[in-house]
C-alpha cells in the first residue's frame, strides 16, 4: 500500500486556514480555482469514489484525516459558547433574509459566541461574514453587502468535475466569479473575529466560504453534520432553508428530545411565515416538545428578538454575563443596529 501521494494531511495537526484551502487563488488569473488545495482535494476525493473509495487505503485515509480534525475541533473549541446557523445554501447575497443572518452573526459574535456554520455559501458564508466584521461599524457591513451583491447566488456547480477527473472549465469560470468578491472582501478584513466553519468535500463543489478564520473540513459529511449540531449548545439558529435544513432541524430536535448531549440547546426557527405556512415544521415540534416548546423554540422575524433569546439563556445556564461580553468591542451592542 506504498507509494500514495495524497494531496492532504492525512492526519492534519490543527484546522484549516484561508491560506491552507486557498492558496493558488487568483482573481486576475482565469481557472485559478483548479489550483487551489480546496479543489484538488475536492478533484482526488472525487475521482477514488468519493465516501466509498473501492481502495481501501483511501478510505482508511478518510477515517484517519476526520478523525484528526474532530479531535482538533474539540480542542479549538474547549471552553467557548457555540452558536451554529444552518440555512439554505442558494440564500442570494442581496436578500433580506441574507442581510438579517450576516447582522444576527455580528450581534452574537459581539456578545462574546462562537459562530459556527456548515461553511457552504448562502447562509453559511452570511453567518461568517457578519462574525469577521463583528469589530466593524455599520457602514463596513453595508459595504461589504454590497459587494457581494454583484454575484448574488452560487452557481450550480455539481458537475465541475467527474467521476474521471474531467473538469468543465465552463463551471470553473463560474466558480471564480462567484467566489472572487468574497475572497477579495475576506482579504480586506483586518483582525476578523473567530467563527469556525465545518464544511465537507461531500459538497466539494461549492467553494467553502473565505470568511471563517477556522475550517474543520471533512470527508464524510454524516460526521459533519451530527458534530454541527451536537457542539452548538448555546443554540442553534435556522434561516430559510428547504431539505437540508429541515432535516438539520429535526436532527436538532431528536437530540434535544433525548438530551443526548445532556442538555436541551435552544432552538430558533427565523422567517415565520417560512416555517409555519411554506414549511410547517412547527407544528411537529410543538407536538413533541409539548410543554417546553415556548420555553426552548422561538419562531420570529426579528434579529433582536432572535439575539436576545441566545443571549438569556446562556445567562440562565451559567455562561458569562452578555453585559460583561459587551465590553470586547468597548460599547454597548445596542448603539449599533442595522434592521
Amino acid at each position: 500500500m506504498q507509494g500514495y501521494n495524497l494531496p492532504y494531511e492525512p492526519i492534519p495537526q490543527r484546522l484549516y486556514t484561508n491560506a491552507d484551502l486557498f492558496q493558488g487563488f487568483d482573481p486576475g488569473q482565469p481557472a485559478s480555482w483548479v489550483k487551489t488545495a480546496d479543489f484538488i482535494i475536492y478533484r482526488h476525493f472525487v475521482m477514488e469514489g468519493r465516501t466509498t473509495p473501492a481502495n481501501p487505503y483511501m478510505g482508511m485515509m478518510q477515517a484517519l484525516h476526520d478523525n484528526a480534525i474532530s479531535q482538533a475541533t474539540a480542542t479549538f473549541i474547549e471552553g467557548r459558547s457555540i452558536v451554529a446557523i444552518v440555512g439554505d445554501h442558494q440564500l442570494a447575497r442581496d436578500s433580506a433574509s441574507y442581510r438579517n443572518t450576516a447582522i444576527l452573526a455580528r450581534r452574537l459574535t459581539r456578545s462574546g459566541f462562537l459562530i459556527c456554520t456548515g461553511g457552504g455559501p448562502g447562509a453559511m458564508e452570511a453567518g461568517h461574514l457578519g462574525a469577521a466584521l463583528a469589530g466593524g461599524s455599520d457602514a463596513d457591513l453595508e459595504n461589504a453587502l454590497a459587494r457581494l451583491k454583484t454575484q448574488p447566488v452560487v452557481p450550480a456547480l455539481g458537475k465541475i468535475v467527474d467521476s474521471k477527473g474531467v473538469i468543465d472549465f465552463s463551471l470553473v469560470a463560474q466558480a471564480d466569479a462567484w467566489f472572487t468578491p468574497a475572497f477579495e472582501l475576506a482579504k480586506s478584513i483586518h483582525s476578523a473575529s473567530e467563527s469556525l466553519a465545518i464544511p465537507t468535500w461531500h459538497y466539494g463543489h461549492e467553494p467553502s466560504t473565505p470568511f471563517a478564520t477556522h475550517i474543520a473540513k471533512y470527508f464524510q459529511n454524516s460526521i459533519r453534520e451530527d458534530g454541527l449540531l451536537a457542539i452548538a449548545k448555546q443554540g442553534i439558529i435556522c434561516m430559510e432553508g428547504k431539505a437540508g435544513t429541515i432535516q438539520e432541524i429535526f436532527q436538532d430536535g431528536a437530540q434535544n428530545y433525548y438530551r443526548t448531549f445532556d442538555r436541551f440547546s435552544p432552538m430558533i426557527l427565523f422567517g415565520v411565515d417560512h416555517w409555519t405556512i411554506t414549511y410547517p415544521v412547527v407544528g411537529v415540534l410543538q407536538k413533541l416538545f409539548a410543554g417546553q416548546f415556548t420555553k426552548y423554540v422561538l419562531v420570529t422575524d426579528q434579529v433582536d428578538a432572535a439575539a436576545r433569546f441566545i443571549e438569556q439563556f446562556s445567562a440562565e445556564t451559567g455562561g458569562e454575563p452578555v453585559a460583561a461580553r459587551r465590553q470586547i468591542y468597548g460599547r454597548d451592542l445596542n448603539q449599533e443596529r442595522i434592521e
